[in-house]
């Protein structure tokens, strides 16, 4: 070879290095690249999913605002604190060897939402739409619930990566000595090549290696090695077609739909979690106000008993009556509002926040509640008379009398009507459906399993290699496809052992009718959560009628009984226990409206109707717009 050929091709050769290397460096990126490569990734992923999943978008992030409202009460209010971990994570020391992460993306990164009422004493006043929205960034289970949404659509990315063309490069540097033929020189090697799986199931893989060899001395020769290959595998039976190949890929991005789905689910009963326990903290605060009416009450009873006592018109006996209710209504005045600290805790815990966080809720909230009684229960208050035959017989014909449609709230549809809706929107139905067509998928792969291996291989591969510096006196190599190595090949792989397949593919039948009996058992359950909503609905509804008479009977109870003590046509264990009537009644009065609200957004759940976005904040369905439509039609 003349000197100009071994300098071309040197300088080829060396262009060939400088290109791995390049190629090399470029993969080596940093740790801060790479989390927001898989974030970009995920985020594309879970927006796709949604539009297919959901039919809308809304953002999703898992990065916590820098400040969240938990941080701001334990900095603010001085809460007591362990150490940097209380406050959150970007609080935290870095240890040594910390990777630079990153930080988020600046619109990735939402604003924690803050409550911007503040009563007299400092302490953060919330409404129920606070308390939804500090819940959906401050929760920990919330977190939790996005963290697992995001998980899925990472290990989908990975999935997808499996049909991507991926390459590879490496480079080697190698000093030795031969003791036997007295020569040192050195090898360096650049490999590079790439690889990639096609949907069908074919896999094509090729490479370049060059090694150049060169002796430190004698006369320091060198030699240049360049080797060129490249394989392909097909298979023609087990393993071959699309619907076989992208099985996991299917699999992983069916699992990101079912995260979704659980997702909202999680959201509608955390945001109805949430409802309720704010309205039992404020039903608990009400209680308070009921068990200090009673107890002032009582106290006037005492000191008018004691009064009449004095008068000769009262038995001691009824006077310690008195004073032992009296007692007996501070303690449940006590009770109460130990009762209210603790429910206070717990609902704080719900959202997030530490326990001994200086916060309240709004009485608004409850009488806005109370006002919007006619508008869920209507108003029409039925008069409830029973007239029994003096021989009891029509007691065996008692019945409750059936609701007349225009005396129903608002949320009360007919049976058939509720269950159809159910069917259409229930986002665990469509979970346990999509199970049972993955477990049908996992039949026809492990039924694959069972077929015979017939796989067509081909490998092409020219050039030579330089193995270490005994070659440095060899030639230098040459790419010349005409000087190659070439094969092509098929292997048969018989199934003539198939016993753990064969257990796989029964099992994988034995999954199919798994699935469609939890199927079966989840529409089931469907029915019953939506008959079970319409019945608390009714029980509710009738329960807060009855209470609003029993308050007005219990009312005018303890204004007859005060009155007729002070003529002596009663005795004081009648004025108590009609004090005690009263109390009941108050209280249960705003429990039947309480569990009612709470039964109307359970009912919206249960049929699939009630959205909550990604702030926390419900859209409740509007049942009457959907109604007149029908009747329109």
């Amino acid at each position: 070879m003349v000197p100009t050929q071994r300098g071309l091709i040197r300088s080829y050769v060396s262009i060939a290095v400088c290109g791995v290397a390049a190629a090399m460096l470029a993969g080596c990126q940093s740790a801060a690249k790479h989390r927001s490569e898989a974030d970009s990734a995920a985020a594309d992923i879970i927006d796709q999913m949604q539009r297919e999943a959901l039919g809308r978008n809304e953002p999703f992030t898992i990065d916590r605002p820098s400040q969240t409202f938990r941080q701001r009460l334990m900095l603010e209010q001085n809460l007591p604190a362990v150490g940097p971990a209380s406050y959150g994570v970007d609080e935290l020391e870095e240890p040594e060897h910390w990777p630079n992460v990153g930080e988020p993306q600046p619109m990735e990164r939402t604003e924690s939402y803050m409550p911007e009422t503040v009563d007299e004493d400092g302490q953060f006043v919330l409404t129920l739409v606070d308390a939804l929205q500090i819940a959906a960034a401050n929760s920990r289970s919330y977190q939790s619930e996005k963290e697992s949404v995001f998980n899925t659509a990472l290990q989908l990315d990975l999935e997808r990566f499996r049909f991507d063309t991926t390459f590879f490069g490496t480079l080697q540097g190698i000093f030795s000595t031969d003791q036997a033929s007295n020569q040192t020189g050195a090898r360096g090697t650049a490999e590079g090549g790439f690889q990639r799986q096609f949907e069908s199931g074919a896999d094509l893989s090729g490479r370049l290696v060059v090694d150049l060899v060169r002796l430190l001395s004698g006369e320091g020769r060198t030699s240049l090695g360049l080797l060129a290959d490249g394989s392909i595998s097909i298979p023609l039976l087990r393993g071959a077609g699309r619907h076989i190949v992208t099985e996991p890929r299917t699999q992983a991005e069916r699992n990101v739909l079912y995260a979704l789905y659980d997702f909202e689910l999680f959201k509608l009963s955390f945001a109805v979690q949430v409802a309720n326990q704010y309205f039992s903290v404020l039903q608990q605060l009400d209680r308070i106000t009921n068990a200090e009416a009673s107890y002032r009450r009582l106290m006037l009873l005492v000191e008018r008993t004691e009064a009449l006592h004095d008068k000769g018109r009262t038995t001691g006996i009824e006077v310690d009556e008195a004073r032992q209710d009296l007692l007996r209504a501070r303690d449940q005045w006590i009770v109460a509002q130990d009762g209210y600290s603790r429910q206070l805790d717990q609902f704080k815990m719900t959202l997030g926040l530490p326990s001994d966080a200086r916060i309240e809720l709004s009485t608004a909230e409850f009488d806005e509640l109370m006002a919007d009684a006619e508008l869920m229960l209507g108003d029409h208050v039925p008069q409830v008379q029973v007239e029994i035959e003096e021989n009891g017989e029509d007691l065996e014909d008692l019945v409750i009398p059936e609701t007349d449609p225009a005396e129903r709230g608002r949320y009360e549809l007919d049976e058939d009507v509720a269950i159809a809706m159910a069917m259409e929107n229930r986002l665990d139905l469509r979970i346990a459906e999509g199970d049972v067509y993955d477990a049908q998928r996992r039949v026809i792969i492990a039924a694959d399993q069972l077929r015979p291996g017939l796989n067509l291989t081909g490998n092409a591969t020219f050039g030579e290699r330089r193995s270490g510096i005994g070659s440095a006196t060899a030639p230098d190599a040459r790419l010349d496809p005409s000087d190659g190595f070439y094969s092509l090949g098929a292997q048969l792989d018989m199934p003539w052992s198939r016993r753990s397949e064969r257990i796989a593919f029964r099992q994988s039948l034995i999954r199919v009718e798994a699935a469609v009996r939890n199927f079966q058992n989840i529409e089931d359950n469907v029915k019953l959560d939506v008959r079970d909503s319409l019945r608390d609905l009714r029980q509710q509804r009738e329960g807060y009628r009855i209470q609003e008479q029993a308050l007005s009977i219990a009312e005018r109870r303890v204004r007859q009984t005060q009155a007729f003590q002070e003529v002596g046509r009663a005795d004081t264990r009648d004025v108590l226990i009609a004090n005690d009537a009263l109390l009941q009644a108050q209280n249960s009065l705003v429990n039947s409206l309480v569990r009612y609200r709470i039964a109307e957004l359970s009912l919206q759940r249960d049929l699939g109707l009630l959205q909550v976005d990604h702030r926390g904040l419900w859209n409740e369905y509007e049942l009457n717009g959907v109604q007149n439509e029908e009747e329109a039609e």
